[in-house]
């Protein structure tokens, strides 16, 4: 498949989002279960594992079990394509209008999110870049970047798109260098701002405030990743394998393509897809979690491609080598050292996360020398688009950041 062939631009942008990555990994898996079964009944004990020798003795001692765990397969597999059938058809599609542009260089934009409110304490979010800002601003009445607005901050948010040719040459240090400190000298024109990290973008707002930190008032860091090789199965062993795969994957392209990373996040949660979509096919279609569902997985399916210096950052110096945690990992010539940056921190660890493990997000918390650590039952996602998202993350981060505004 080409590049050209990959984006196809032919179908409207709503129906391109809604082909769901997982579709044909979820069903090949579900499908081939009834085929693997007969053979069990022929395999030989001396070959195999315990696992499957007691699998072939179940086989061989109830031979009706086969046409009822195809039944049970059939049936399932239904439910999760009922659930992807809806989601293609759903009519709701996201609503509230893109804030207005503040400043933009290359395919990267600065939104105003209340730009009437002049003198308000200024907060810049930095989303992950592989994924769209919109899981922010998901809809008119569920959007963080809004409920901050409604409550007498201005958000400033950077919007990334897909990478323009400059920035396709672009590694994390050019990222923070050429984008993120020229949109927080905007941001903090009349003090220094309150900068927030989601995810990766965590990362990028920690080395934004360690070279610059006489403009960030405080730093916040949401489901942000820090140490690799904790919570993570196998991660030095996969990032070396991804980075070793990384040319051979790429060759054809400028940047890693959005259905490459997909895929790899799919890999953490191989059956989530299967669960998500079955689940929904059981929802009442008119109801706000139906919406949010929906316009949820649209920001899910029309992430951002990775430029390949990042995506090798990401998998070799990240992934492989962790050096974040072991202290590596620098930018512009300054090791990024959380334990000097003394900024009142306020750090976000969902306890169900499974993109970004609790495990892997801890040290991060523990290292910075003046931070709150909250652990909110939640999932990594969730802690944006989730229907307690307001009340559980959204409201207290609110009330931290305006105790340090009242004291600017």
């Amino acid at each position: 498949m080409t590049k050209d062939q990959l984006h196809d631009q032919t179908l409207p942008p709503p129906l391109r989002r809604r082909v769901v990555p997982q579709l044909a990994t979820t069903l090949c898996a579900l499908l081939s279960l009834p085929y693997v079964w007969p053979s069990l009944r022929n395999a030989s004990p001396s070959s195999k594992s315990a696992a499957w020798n007691s699998l072939a003795a179940l086989s061989a001692a109830y031979p009706d079990l086969g046409p009822a765990l195809t039944r049970t397969i059939l049936a399932r597999a239904h439910a999760f394509m009922t659930g992807v059938s809806l989601y293609q058809k759903h009519p709701v599609r996201r609503g509230p209008e893109d804030a207005p542009v503040l400043w933009s260089a290359g395919s990267t934009k600065l939104r105003d999110y209340a730009p009437q409110a002049q003198g308000a304490p200024v907060i810049l979010v930095v989303p992950s870049l592989i994924n769209r800002f919109t899981i922010l601003d998901l809809m008119p009445n569920h959007s963080l970047l809004r409920f901050l607005a409604a409550r007498g901050f201005r958000p400033l948010v950077l919007d990334w798109d897909a990478p323009s040719n400059e920035e396709k040459s672009f590694g994390f240090e050019a990222y923070v260098l050429d984008r993120l400190i020229p949109a927080l000298r905007i941001a903090s024109l009349a003090g220094p701002a309150h900068v927030v990290g989601y995810c990766m973008g965590g990362n990028l707002a920690l080395a934004l405030t360690a070279l610059a930190a006489p403009s960030v008032r405080t730093l916040t860091l949401l489901s942000t990743p820090w140490d690799f090789h904790a919570g993570y199965q196998a991660m030095g062993e996969d990032g070396a394998f991804l980075d070793a795969l990384l040319p051979s994957w790429t060759a054809g392209f400028d940047c890693l393509p959005v259905e490459f990373v997909q895929s790899i996040f799919s890999a953490f949660q191989p059956l989530q897809a299967f669960r998500k979509f079955s689940s929904f096919a059981a929802l009442d279609p008119s109801s706000v979690e139906a919406a949010r569902f929906v316009l949820t997985e649209d920001w899910l399916n029309d992430g951002v491609p990775l430029t390949l210096p990042a995506a090798r950052e990401s998998f070799g110096s990240w992934g492989a080598r962790n050096d974040m945690a072991k202290g590596r990992w620098g930018v512009a010539g300054k090791t990024i050292d959380p334990t000097s940056i003394d900024h009142p921190a306020y750090v976000v660890v969902p306890d169900r996360d499974r993109i970004v493990p609790p495990q892997s997000a801890m040290p991060l918390a523990q290292a910075l020398p003046n931070a709150t650590y909250v652990e909110p039952t939640m999932g990594h996602v969730g802690i944006m688009a989730g229907a307690d998202a307001p009340t559980k993350v959204w409201e207290p981060l609110a009330a931290w950041i305006r105790g340090y505004s009242l004291t600017q």
